[in-house]
């Protein structure tokens, strides 16, 4: 497992930055961290990356930041037991059960064998991140496949970016060509004009611009849709009041 120590720890060569004591955090702040489950690992990942690398101990889940050696030599000459080492131990078990308060009970079962933060994050990088060919080759389908369909511009493109982020985490980078091809391919009937402004274009424009260019389109769509249905009510005029019927005494 990630982060144990051995009697022979003074002899190996770290091969990352040693924990020093002054960085111990023994409490976190309780931040609103989305609940991990198999459809929150982007989010969750992200805000667990930035509160930790706030508080730099990030390294203790990506391995960067090593446990000092277990035994270190006294004034005397002697091997004696390393005090930073209870301090890296104190921290690594606070940083383990604030990741695990963040894990949907649904999933805390499959950390049940956990021993230290890195065990946790490759735990959970295990299960919801595509790190095999074939959730891979599923996620980049569903990605393909794509449709705008009733979403606004900004929920169709939110969904986009989540696919290209979770395919991101696994290794599989989408390139900013391939977004545009997957933006394009699923836009409705609507957006023509900036599809053949796009395509004939003789420059590369930009992910970016090209949404830039979809939302303003859209913008003007919904101003057109309001600006027709006041001139069908001004038409219409107000509603005529019911005609009284005859008296009857």
């Amino acid at each position: 497992m990630a982060n144990t120590h051995s009697a022979e720890s003074e002899s190996i060569e770290p091969h990352g930055s040693v924990f020093l004591s002054d960085r111990v955090v023994t409490s976190f702040p309780r931040h609103e961290v989305v609940k991990l489950d198999e459809g929150s690992f982007v989010q969750w990942q992200q805000q667990v990356r930035l509160i930790l690398y706030g508080y730099r101990l990030f390294g203790l889940l990506d391995d960067s930041l090593v446990a000092p050696a277990r035994f270190v030599q006294s004034s005397d000459g002697e091997l004696v037991v390393n005090p930073a080492v209870s301090v890296f131990d104190q921290q690594d078990s606070l940083l383990t059960s604030w990741l695990l308060s963040t894990i949907s009970s649904l999933f805390l079962s499959s950390f049940m064998d956990v021993h230290s933060a890195r065990d946790v994050w490759i735990v959970a990088t295990n299960l919801f991140a595509a790190d095999s060919s074939a959730k891979q080759s599923q996620l980049r389908h569903e990605l393909h496949s794509l449709r705008k369909g009733s979403l606004s511009i900004r929920s169709y493109v939110n969904k986009i970016t989540s696919f290209c982020a979770l395919l991101a985490a696994s290794g599989s980078q989408i390139s900013e060509d391939e977004r545009t091809t997957v933006l394009l391919a699923g836009l409705t009937s609507e957006f023509d004009a900036i599809i053949s402004s796009v395509s004939c274009s003789t420059s590369v424009l930009s992910f970016q611009r090209i949404i830039d260019a979809l939302l303003e389109c859209e913008a003007r769509q919904v101003r057109f849709t309001q600006e027709v249905l006041v001139a069908a009510n001004a038409i219409e005029g107000p509603p005529h009041p019911p005609t009284a019927g005859p008296f009857r005494g």
